[in-house]
């Protein structure tokens, strides 16, 4: 009995030891073509670093543009997750993209570590492109500094709510002790039996989640960015004069349908442009089309 219940809390201590694993791009994608070439280019591109509040931010930033766009990546990404979109517009922009810290797990925390990027590069006024989670940070940026954004794309996300943090109440209380091996896995198990079958089982797409990197303390953190709240009021003059795109997919198994209904009408003067069948990565999946979408938008007058 007692050689049993050792054995046992052996099994569980072992497997709160195993780290997540992580697949190498370039081996799980062995084309030679313009998206890896495009990739081993950003990759190859050192990041700058700043230090807020004794938390280190890594940033890419590249082009010599007038005009500034920043990139939110989404909850399980990295700057390069938009390596197809830097690489499009850092010829005629200033093109910045960084990797949220894993112990960033605010609203309020993200857009401060945004603002002193922006002060230290000497950047007023800027673009702004968000998906998913960045989607949603974008948007508390633009409700916080109305004032300093141009223009912004909010992309295969969702307005303030209160559906995603009731819906996921319970499995955020078990997070914090599921051991980090068994949160890949689900994550995994997503990827293979949700993700992939709505983006058209991109092998692309596959490859570069797969090497996405993976802890137990950045899912809970950004989780907690993607359930915290803040209010935006549809009457609100400085943030309705701001030009918007919605850009969706009709086939995105993330943002439930009812958000994304939610967000048209929190931004009525918003243009809309919806992917079909493209699934929650579109900006992957159909990167020259959503990079060409994009480009249309900034280029309009307003």
């Amino acid at each position: 009995m007692i050689f049993g219940l050792l054995m046992l809390l052996i099994a569980v201590i072992i497997l709160y030891l195993i780290p997540a694993s992580q697949t190498d791009f370039f081996q799980q994608y062995t084309k030679n073509d313009s998206y890896s070439s495009s990739l081993r280019i950003i990759r190859n591109t050192p990041l700058k670093t700043i230090e807020v509040d004794g938390v280190t931010w890594n940033y890419f930033m590249d082009g010599k543009g007038k005009k500034t766009i920043l990139f939110i990546h989404g909850m399980g990404g990295t700057y390069d997750l938009w390596w197809n979109q830097l690489s499009y517009f850092k010829n005629d922009y200033t093109v910045i993209s960084f990797t949220l810290p894993v112990s960033v797990n605010s609203l309020e925390k993200s857009k401060k570590g945004i603002l002193k990027i922006l002060e230290k590069e000497g950047v007023n006024r800027f673009h702004l492109v968000g998906t998913s989670m960045g989607g949603y940070i974008a948007q508390y940026m633009v409700y916080s500094v109305p004032e300093r954004i141009e223009k912004v794309v909010l992309s295969n996300t969702f307005p303030p709510n209160s559906l995603l943090k009731k819906e996921n109440a319970g499995k955020r209380k078990f997070l914090p002790f599921l051991p980090e091996i068994i949160l890949f896995k689900l994550s995994e198990k997503q990827l293979k039996n949700v993700i992939l079958p709505t983006s058209k089982n991109s092998k692309l797409l596959e490859a570069m989640l797969l090497n996405l990197p993976f802890s137990k303390k950045q899912l809970v953190g950004r989780f907690d960015v993607v359930v915290d709240s803040f209010y935006v009021s549809p009457s609100n003059l400085k943030i309705n004069t701001i030009p918007k795109l919605i850009i969706e997919s009709d086939n995105d198994p993330l943002v439930p349908p009812i958000l994304r209904e939610e967000i048209k009408k929190l931004y009525p003067n918003a243009k809309i442009y919806t992917f079909h069948n493209e699934g929650h990565f579109p900006y992957v999946t159909d990167a020259q089309n959503y990079s060409k979408i994009i480009d249309a938008f900034l280029n309009e007058s307003n």
